[in-house]
């Protein structure tokens, strides 16, 4: 990975724009990025970590990526270039912040946003970098979204956060992370690193198919043993051989289970065999039964059959002279009917003629005296259509008077409503009046409201300037309260400090008196290890007649090694100390200094004038949105009230003209309705008199019709009866209504007859049938064969029950035998399913043991940690060769191949000091010690990823302080050694305020804060 350009504009300390060219910068290999404590040097690390993960470097919260001295419609943004092997990128970052809402008071949250675009080629990368708002050309958008953006960045650089603050950007008080990290820790990071993740992604595979293997076999066994128990129930096995069956099952002993089902299902189907051969033969006699219990009863019923014929045949004979009589009835019937139907008929005929008669003359009488002209027209020749004459003549007057009619019935609402108009104009003619009285004082009321907006203006400009008090005044606050938690944190280190000086002097004056007191005996010590006849290691004498014996305070080497090694840790504990109390104290100076002599109390004040402030500025700002809200309000309400004027003016003058032109209407109209009603009060009442006139002449010329019509029908019946009595051979009218049946009576005898028909084709359709006229039908003939009925029904029913009992046997030993056979089909399945998953799980089983760890076979050690152990390796190997120059070859890294407590840790790494020929753990190591060993193993991580094709290319590496740890010798090995490494293609970037390294690294940042506590960057290259 290599960093191109980083922009920062409003971020930590940074108030403006910071531009810093990594790539000019990195030209040489090496840069140095210097100034003062707290000046923002790690701020532009945290930038680079937040441009690509969204947080920054530390344990610290994000939010402090925004500046305190941007303005607050401003926003933070990080812009960083960056190559990866998968590209070029431009990504653009900005956290959340409260800025002023554009209306109204108070503030509103901006969310954060981020964009990553890929750049097309390096030629395009002047023109993407000069684009300060991004998104010009030579760039494709990858994503827009945060998680997306996060996404993708870890894809194209192959690591997180945490791995990256580990390997690429070693951060302040995180750069021993790698180091000191446990196993696990540590296989992520190299995992990552060196692209290893395929090697646990097969650990996985394999552990998953152990598991699948052992949920397969264990399937297995139990689908046989649901085979073997669905089986040993269908074939209803007995408690001792199931219990065999199932012990053969459970111990996998395959063969022994099929021999013994197959012999229970050879059972099986032998009983089916027999129990079908049984059911069959009882079927066959059961049928032979019924065969006779059928003949026995139709020959009953044939003997039943004939009876019922003779007595049909007597009944006929016995009803036959009342069914000649019912026929001659309906004869004479037939003929009479017809003559009495017209008879009827002339009689009704006679009756109307008389009452149609009547009723003209009862129309006659009513109309007489209010129309006797029209009574008149009765007597005169073609007076039907005299009358329908006058009727259309009256109904066309009637009609010509309609339109009049209405529009008289509608004057008293026509002249209400005018007067109702009459009223509302005047009233409208008011409303307008006031009208022009409201907007006349409209003006005066703008001029007003403009004074108001103009001095709440005034008031909200000085709201930046406030803002900009209250965030100075806020700022020194919080400084007085790091002020006073510092002093205690410095207190306590100080106490610390003395603490560890005090222990380090007390283990100094033990070792010292263990020392002397060794000495000291160091006689008996040595006589401790003569040996008879072995010369003296003093002396060369083989004679030891008088061996000093050790005292009772004798001190051993290993006391005084363990003494020793007491005192060197709690050297390296007090120099820690020491360290921590430096940098304790050099904070505490820097808050002194920002505070200057400034009280709580004065800053507390400070604090409420510049909110008090901010408050009436932000007051005043709100005042003008609202009087700007207000005069547009007051305009358009004036606009609308001009609009409303010159429409009611023009409405008012419209209906004035209106009202004239309907009053003029109303009085036409009324001179037309005198005109036409003449004589009568009303046009209503002339024209109901027009309507009576029709009608009295139409109801006349109707009962004239239906009078005339009435006689003229009645004489034609008169003629048709004559003649059908003369022609039906009856004398007289009395005569054909004696003959004439009821309707009753008629229908009766046709059913008599029609039943008596039925019956005689059924007797005859009865003696045909076969075998029914030779039957013999006596009483001792009935009785014989319903006693055989009996006798044949009785032996149906036994062969009818011993044919159920038999198919029942049969049915239950049939079903037996065939859920014995389905049952040992599946137990076959079954036992071949278990072989096979058997088989293929020992395999997978094995193989998943030795990439786990799992197998007897080998070292208990997994695939990845053995790739990982390999690689780990290589990298101690190529770190080894750096701090042999850092430590004189005092120290050297190491692989811990034992385990730590109970575990087995395989990445874990050791120091071995040649000093003592002792191993030590990374914690044991002082705070130069641990840089420059942490320091050699970054390097040679580096050195292995570059040298190989699939890791992560770590082309650019940072270090944030640590240096000033090192004394001048150590610390002008390690520049000489980063400056080598720098020779070969990377950019080394080094974060330190030691004065020494400004003479070193030509390439420099310079961070610099000001006395406002705002910092500036310059860049020497």
């Amino acid at each position: 990975m290599k960093l191109h350009h980083l922009r920062l504009i409003g971020i930590g300390p940074f108030a403006g724009t910071v531009e810093i060219d990594l790539a000019a910068l990195g030209a040489s290999g090496m840069f140095l990025l210097e100034g003062p404590t707290g000046s923002g040097k790690s701020t532009i690390l945290d930038a680079i970590v937040y441009a690509l993960y969204g947080q920054v470097a530390g344990d610290t919260s994000p939010a402090r990526i925004r500046s305190h001295f941007a303005p607050p419609q401003q926003a933070s943004v990080v812009d960083l270039v960056f190559e990866t092997g998968s590209g070029i990128y431009r990504v653009r970052r900005s956290p959340e912040y409260q800025r002023p809402k554009l209306r109204g008071s108070g503030t509103t949250k901006e969310q954060a946003k981020a964009v990553l675009w890929r750049i097309s080629s390096p030629q395009a990368l002047p023109e993407v970098i000069a684009d300060v708002a991004g998104g010009g050309g030579g760039v494709d958008v990858v994503a827009t979204r945060i998680d997306e953006v996060a996404r993708e960045i870890e894809r194209a650089i192959g690591l997180t956060r945490e791995q990256f603050t580990q390997t690429v950007l070693l951060p302040q008080n995180e750069f021993a992370r790698f180091l000191r990290a446990d196993t696990k820790d540590r296989q992520q990071v190299l995992q990552r690193v060196f692209g290893t993740e395929i090697y646990a992604a097969v650990e996985k595979e394999l552990e998953e198919q152990r598991r699948q293997a052992k949920r397969d076999v264990d399937a297995a066994r139990q689908t046989l043993a649901t085979a073997l128990a669905r089986f040993t129930e269908a074939a209803a096995v007995e408690d001792e051989p199931a219990a065999q069956l199932a012990d053969h099952a459970d111990a996998l002993r395959l063969d022994t289970l099929a021999e013994g089902a197959d012999g229970i299902l050879t059972a099986a189907t032998a009983q089916e065999a027999e129990a079908v051969t049984a059911a069959q033969t009882a079927r066959a006699a059961e049928k032979t039964a019924r065969e006779a219990a059928d003949a026995a009863r139709a020959a009953r019923t044939r003997i039943q059959r004939r009876r019922d014929l003779d007595e049909l045949a007597a009944r006929l004979e016995r009803e036959a002279p009342a069914a000649v009589a019912a026929t001659a009835a309906l004869q004479a019937d037939e003929t009479a009917r017809p003559v009495v139907d017209l008879l009827r008929r002339r009689d009704r005929a006679a009756t109307q003629a008389t009452r149609a008669a009547e009723a003209l003359t009862d129309a006659m009488t009513a109309a007489r005296a209010a129309h006797p002209h029209l009574v008149g027209l009765l007597e005169q020749p073609e007076a039907a259509a005299q009358l329908a004459t006058a009727a259309e003549e009256a109904t066309a007057a009637a009609g010509a008077l309609a339109e009049l009619a209405e529009l008289e019935t509608a004057l008293p609402a026509r002249e209400q409503k005018l007067t109702a108009r009459r009223e509302a104009l005047a009233t409208a003619q008011q409303a307008l009046a006031d009208l022009t009285d409201q907007l006349a004082a409209r003006p005066a009321q703008r001029t007003d409201l403009l004074a108001q907006q103009e001095q709440a203006r005034e008031q909200a400009g000085q709201l930046p300037s406030a803002q900009h008090a209250l965030q100075e005044a806020q700022q020194t606050q919080q400084n007085l309260s790091a002020l006073a938690a510092q002093e205690t944190a410095t207190a306590t280190a100080r106490d610390t400090a003395a603490a560890t000086l005090e222990t380090a002097r007390e283990l100094a004056e033990t070792e010292a008196d263990l020392r002397r007191r060794r000495f000291a005996g160091i006689a008996a010590e040595l006589a401790g290890g003569l040996e008879p006849q072995q010369p003296c290691p003093v002396c060369g004498g083989t004679e030891h007649p008088s061996p000093a014996e050790p005292g009772p305070d004798a001190v051993s080497p290993e006391q005084v090694e363990a003494a020793e090694q007491q005192r060197r840790r709690a050297e390296t504990a007090q120099a820690a100390a020491q360290q921590d109390l430096a940098l304790a104290e050099q904070k505490t100076a820097d808050l002194r200094e920002r505070t200057a002599s400034i009280t709580a109390e004065d800053a507390a004040a400070a604090v409420t004038a510049a909110q008090q402030q901010v408050t009436a500025a932000t007051t005043a700002r709100q005042r003008t949105a609202e009087l700007e809200q207000q005069l547009t309000a007051h305009d358009e309400e004036t606009a609308r009230l001009s609009a409303t004027r010159e429409r009611d003016a023009l409405a008012v003058e419209r209906e004035d003209t209106a009202i004239t032109a309907t009053q003029d209407a109303l009085t036409a109209d009324r001179a037309r309705i005198t005109e036409a009603r003449g004589e009568d009060a009303t046009i209503t009442a002339r024209r109901t008199a027009h309507t009576a006139t029709a009608r009295t002449a139409t109801v006349l010329r109707e009962a004239l019709r239906e009078r005339e019509d009435a006689t003229e029908r009645a004489a034609e019946l008169e003629q048709e009866t004559a003649e059908a009595l003369a022609t039906s051979g009856l004398i007289t009218a009395e005569a054909a209504r004696a003959a004439a049946l009821a309707d009753t009576e008629r229908t009766r005898l046709r059913q008599q007859t029609q039943a008596r028909a039925v019956d005689e084709q059924r007797l005859a359709d009865g003696l045909a049938e076969d075998g029914i006229a030779d039957t013999d039908a006596s009483d001792t003939a009935a009785e014989q064969a319903e006693q055989a009925v009996h006798a044949a029904a009785a032996a149906l029913e036994q062969a009818s029950a011993r044919a159920r009992e038999a198919g029942a046997v049969s049915a239950r030993r049939t079903a037996r035998a065939e859920r014995t056979r389905a049952a040992r089909t599946l137990l076959t399945e079954a036992t071949a399913q278990v072989r096979r998953v058997s088989e293929e799980a020992g395999v997978i089983v094995r193989v998943a043991d030795l990439a786990t760890g799992r197998s007897a076979d080998g070292d208990r050690v997994q695939l990845s940690t053995y790739v990982l152990m390999w690689r780990l390796d290589a990298v101690i190997d190529a770190a080894n060769e750096r701090l042999a120059l850092f430590s004189g070859s005092e120290l050297e890294l190491m692989r811990d191949t034992g385990a730590r407590g109970a575990r087995r840790t395989g990445l874990d790494l050791l120091i071995l000091d040649r000093r003592t020929d002792c191993t030590r753990v990374p914690e044991t190591l002082s705070g130069g010690e641990t840089f420059f060993v942490s320091l050699a193993l970054a390097l040679g991580l580096a050195d292995i990823v570059m040298g190989e094709a699939g890791g992560v290319q770590m082309e650019t590496l940072f270090i944030d302080e640590g240096f000033g740890s090192l004394d001048p010798e150590t610390l002008e090995t390690v520049v000489r050694e980063i400056g080598r490494l720098a020779q070969s293609g990377r950019t080394i970037g080094v974060v330190s305020h030691v004065g020494d390294m400004k003479s070193q690294i030509a390439e420099q940042i310079h961070v610099r804060r000001g006395e406002d506590d705002r910092s500036t960057v310059t860049i020497t290259a």
